[in-house]
């Protein structure tokens, strides 16, 4: 997975991430970020090496989950707004040769999501 470096990360989900085997290098591990915005909650949990990424958005308020997304074969991460007031990223997934899945995610202001399909 092509990835951003862990500052970057930090910096975009303003969360300090709890990693599994604490190696030197954070893309052989496997980070849980957590944090919130006025309406949800977030948990990210990565594994880079592994091309692994899920999300888990649950309702700040009734602790209903929202959203959840499981995927295995995470091709490349973007941080496409990084501020006080805008956090959003970009995955790209899948192996077709011929179509790839581009999904944009918003945290702040708030949570929204926008899947689509394209052509490679």
């Amino acid at each position: 997975m092509e990835i951003p470096d862990e500052l970057n990360l930090i910096s975009v989900f303003a969360s300090i991430p709890k990693r599994i085997d604490k190696t030197e290098c954070f893309y052989y591990d496997k980070s849980t970020y957590s944090f919130e915005n006025d309406n949800e909650v977030f948990k990210i949990i990565m594994s880079p090496f592994y091309q692994e990424f899920t999300l888990r958005v649950t309702d700040k308020k009734s602790n209903t989950v929202l959203s959840y997304l499981e995927l295995l074969s995470v091709r490349k991460l973007e941080v496409v707004e990084d501020s006080k007031d805008h956090s959003a990223i970009r995955l790209f997934h899948g192996e077709a040769d011929r179509f790839e899945n581009v999904i944009d995610i918003s945290f702040k202001p708030k949570y929204k999501i926008i899947f689509r399909e394209q052509n490679r």
